[in-house]
């Protein structure tokens, strides 16, 4: 029997996860056992291994789990919304669909460093020595720098891998959904990829494998819609049925980080905090696949009987979040959900097909196309602690003269920004008020602007940098002319702008401004178009 060691796995563009296959095999070469088993033999020793690593777990191959969440960072971080939340969903779908006994499965809310290491102290007693069958481990917080960030304290990500690396069990599972968690899978060796899994031919699965929800400098990012954080929420819902891509009642290792990483990219995609590429770990030998959840064994389900594909919503009726969100192949599909009302939505080319659907405590239900109804769109939002609306900011800058003689003029700025979408890439509206003064050899000038703009912003951990269009009047003030006399003018100002921002401490932000444009501007004689160039440089506070 041919025994494998795979350290890095990798998916071609295109291919789904679940008909993937090994690729980039980075540790040793595969090479046959000393003393291999005849072919017949070996072929029927892997169906029995692979037969028994579908069963569910024995008494004495138990599976135990642990789950935090902790909304609270270190002092200067905004808190998070779900974090606590996204912690009890995972807990409620190990014990649902992934065949862990509830009082094996304990969870942490609200939780400071010692609270945790407490957690895993009484973690590593109650099991024992083991060995048992699995453990899993999530977390969802703040995070930085190698650090986890509970509640005003640190925990270095390094004490989770050595106590997964540690545990006895056949397999561990370390899942991190916080800012900059990709940095756990560049801990002690495990080899990261930043594409799904492809399929594990793998005799008795075993090892351990470390999943990040965002790469090593990127936001995790939650939503309002979801109540939850993007990475777990299509996490769980993969685990719940969404990521059976095989329809054999079985979601898998490979098709559920598959799963949950395409949607993850593709739900933020186009929002303020970036790309979230989740980062993907593993060292697991032997053969066969790694089962984590069997939905068909849910006492409660809902089943999606439409032939056609298309994109699915399932709404809690209850807290109007979005309990799970599913690209559906052809045929049918079925969810373990929790007892209760669900609006169930099907995406169309002109709307969207809705129906309200009760899913028994012990059965299921089943929903066909002739039973939805037109129902509208549900809005979703950003996560990484509260978005930052409305940011006020003032500075100190200096822009040149347009008439003779007048070469720079210094001055203040004000400015407000709103963040939000508004149409395409635009997503964000600024409005600024600019005062300045210079004098020539000849006259005093002072000059008040208003200018409004909008544009674009990208945005990393502690950076923003927006690229807009500035415009607005200007009221030109000026004394001590040659002849003796004052004179006030109107003009109209238009600038290409462009502004970087970094965050110092909590919501303040240093912030440089530039701009680059014309003025119109009025002279003794008639109009004229003068070149301008700006710089404001200062702090700006976020609300």
């Amino acid at each position: 029997m041919m025994r494998w060691t795979i350290k890095d796995l990798s998916l071609r563009s295109g291919e789904r996860s679940a008909e993937g296959r090994v690729r980039g095999l980075r540790g040793a070469p595969l090479a046959p056992h000393p003393n291999p088993l005849p072919a017949s033999q070996g072929e029927g020793v892997l169906l029995l291994i692979t037969l028994l690593i579908a069963l569910p777990a024995s008494a004495e191959g138990r599976r135990f789990g642990l789950v935090v969440g902790e909304n609270r960072g270190l002092a200067a971080e905004e808190q998070l919304r779900f974090a606590e939340t996204d912690a009890r969903k995972v807990k409620e779908a190990l014990v649902d669909v992934g065949g862990f006994a509830a009082q094996d499965v304990t969870a942490v809310a609200g939780a400071d460093a010692t609270t945790v290491r407490t957690a895993l102290t009484r973690l590593r007693e109650s099991m024992g020595p083991g060995p048992h069958e699995r453990l899993i481990i999530y977390v969802s917080s703040h995070s930085g720098d190698g650090m986890l960030h509970l509640a005003g304290t640190e925990l270095p990500l390094q004490e989770l891998v050595d106590f997964m690396r540690a545990a006895p069990v056949q397999v561990g599972l370390l899942v991190i959904d916080a800012c900059q968690s990709g940095r756990v899978t560049q801990l002690k060796g495990l080899k990261a990829t930043g594409v799904p899994a492809t399929r594990i031919e793998a005799s008795g699965v075993e090892g351990r494998v470390l999943i990040s929800a965002s790469g090593a400098d990127e936001y995790a990012q939650e939503s309002d819609a979801l109540q939850g954080s993007y990475f777990t929420h299509y996490l769980v819902t993969g685990l719940r049925g969404a990521a059976d891509t095989s329809r054999d009642g079985k979601v898998t290792l490979d098709e559920v980080y598959g799963w949950a990483w395409a949607r993850t990219i593709e739900a933020t995609f186009s929002s303020r905090g970036g790309v979230q590429r989740p980062a993907f770990s593993v060292d697991l030998r032997g053969a066969g696949q790694l089962i984590l959840a069997e939905p068909q064994r849910s006492v409660s389900r809902l089943t999606l009987d439409v032939r056609a594909p298309g994109r699915w919503l399932v709404v809690s009726e209850a807290t109007g979040s979005v309990f799970a969100d599913v690209d559906k192949a052809e045929g049918p599909v079925s969810l373990a959900l929790p007892p209760g009302s669900y609006r169930v939505q099907l995406r169309v080319p002109d709307g969207v097909m809705e129906r309200v659907v009760v899913v028994p405590a012990t059965g299921g239900a089943t929903l066909t196309g002739g039973d939805l109804e037109q129902a509208s769109l549900l809005r979703v939002a950003r996560k990484g602690g509260e978005e930052t609306r409305l940011v006020i900011s003032a500075g100190a800058g200096i822009a040149s003269g347009f008439l003779s003689g007048l070469v720079v003029q210094p001055g203040a700025e004000l400015r407000v920004r709103r963040d939000g979408y508004l149409l395409g890439p635009l997503n964000q509206l600024s409005a600024a008020f600019a005062w300045r003064e210079g004098t020539s050899a000849t006259f005093h000038q002072t000059e008040l602007e208003l200018r409004l703009g909008t544009g674009h912003r990208f945005s990393w951990s502690r950076a923003s940098l927006a690229l807009g269009v500035e415009t607005g009047p200007m009221l030109i003030l000026q004394d001590g002319l040659p002849d003796g006399t004052a004179r006030t003018s109107l003009g109209l100002a238009l600038a290409l702008a462009l502004e970087g921002r970094v965050r110092l401490v909590g919501p303040l932000e240093f912030f440089v401004h530039g701009t680059a444009g014309g003025a119109v501007v009025k002279k003794l004689t008639g109009t004229t178009l003068a070149p301008r160039l700006g710089g404001t440089v200062g702090l700006a506070l976020g609300f």
